[in-house]
């Protein structure tokens, strides 16, 4: 456990090596809420109510929440894994007596701690000193911290899948380019999936794209009944099942198949 530890320290001291790089990221952060808001603000404003499950208020606070929430569950497992392989470190790293798996989430949570510092936390008391009006339902705030925790687990196995896919592909970023433009449309994170069109919306509820901004940032934005929050939650539950199995069959034949390359 203690090892673990210490790569979790690791990856908070790797993400606190250029101060400079982390005022320009929440610098970043901070404009693109900034235009996340004036865009929306602007269409409303436009177009009057475009869908009667989300108003105006609701579709600012859902934009505000999905980006704070977003600046916690990126990751960068994918290109950090592709460096390792592309490096020839990844053997270096099968040889020391740890789980890879579980080194990658150390580190992985290492760079949240500091990310929940530097950019979730500043964000947070920026728009509520701007918005000046509450941005979460505070009845569910348990149970959307819960959703907020499973599809943290869910954005990390669906990129070590794709990072894994590196002992085969050896390159993944074109894969990750186009997987990732359709994650973030389909995830919530840009558009509430409230307002897809019908098709994109049944094709996305056999994805689990929803599971990791849709679900927790409804929760913690919009009233619901407790059933429906349980579905929600078990829905996220099962995605990270599916996707902890798929990690374990793509780790198991990968791992072979980068012995067989390495002699």
């Amino acid at each position: 456990m203690r090892k673990y530890i210490d790569y979790i320290v690791i990856g908070i001291n790797e993400h606190l090596v250029y101060p400079s790089a982390i005022w320009a990221k929440l610098f970043s952060k901070i404009i693109y809420l900034y235009l996340q808001l004036s865009i929306w603000t602007a269409l409303f404003s436009s177009y009057g109510q475009m869908n009667p499950l989300l108003n105006r208020e609701d579709t600012l606070k859902y934009i505000i929440v999905a980006t704070i929430i977003s600046a916690l569950i990126e990751c960068n497992t994918i290109e950090w894994i592709n460096a390792q392989i592309q490096t020839g470190n990844i053997i270096m790293e099968f040889i020391r007596p740890i789980d890879f798996r579980k080194m990658i989430f150390s580190r992985h949570l290492g760079d949240s701690i500091v990310k929940i510092v530097f950019y979730c936390v500043p964000l947070s008391v920026l728009a509520n000193v701007v918005i000046r009006r509450p941005l979460l339902c505070r009845e569910q705030i348990l149970y959307g911290l819960l959703s907020i925790i499973l599809a943290y687990g869910i954005q990390f196995l669906y990129s070590l899948i794709i990072g894994l896919l590196a002992f085969w592909l050896i390159v993944t970023w074109p894969l990750n380019m186009l997987l990732g433009a359709v994650y973030k449309l389909l995830s919530g994170v840009w558009i509430p999936v409230t307002m897809f069109p019908d098709i994109l919306h049944k094709i996305n509820s056999f994805l689990p794209f929803r599971a990791i901004y849709a679900i927790p940032v409804t929760i913690m934005t919009s009233r619901m009944n407790t059933q429906n929050i349980w579905k929600d939650i078990r829905t996220q539950l099962m995605w990270i099942l599916f996707l902890f199995i798929i990690t374990e069959i793509i780790w198991i034949i990968g791992k072979r198949k980068l012995i067989v390359q390495g002699g």
